[in-house]
């Protein structure tokens, strides 16, 4: 049996990722193999806040993009350009190589934007 002291180090809403390319506030991105939100700014070489917590989030999807309420929105990791999912990367269908990202509360809208519950709380790669 393993023994060992334990700390609490946060409350796992937030992980710290190191950029490689630019994002800004706010974006959907993938870093250091997390899907979640960009908490802040930051270019090449900052280290931000990226939240992938469970929380309701709206998020503008690609217009192509039909999704009804309880509709879950999958972002497709090799449609990720820098640390920023292309238009193709979302889509409403489960596969390999897809991650869930948001669980819809609401029918998108006619802005495109779609209310849901983050769901990407686990790193994409093991």
């Amino acid at each position: 049996m393993a023994t060992g002291d334990t700390f609490f180090e946060s409350d796992g809403n937030a992980v710290n990722v190191d950029l490689l390319y630019t994002v800004e506030a706010g974006e959907v991105a993938v870093v250091d193999s997390w899907l979640g939100i960009a908490g802040g700014r930051g270019d090449s070489g900052d280290s931000i806040a990226l939240a992938v917590d469970d929380r309701e989030y709206q998020v503008t999807v690609p217009a192509g993009v039909s999704v009804s309420k309880g509709d879950i929105v999958y972002i497709e990791i090799a449609d990720v350009t820098g640390h920023t999912p292309d238009d193709t990367a979302y889509g409403t269908s489960a596969g390999s190589g897809k991650l869930a990202f948001i669980k819809a509360t609401a029918d998108k809208d006619s802005n495109n934007v779609v209310t849901g519950i983050m769901i990407a709380k686990a790193s994409l790669l093991s």
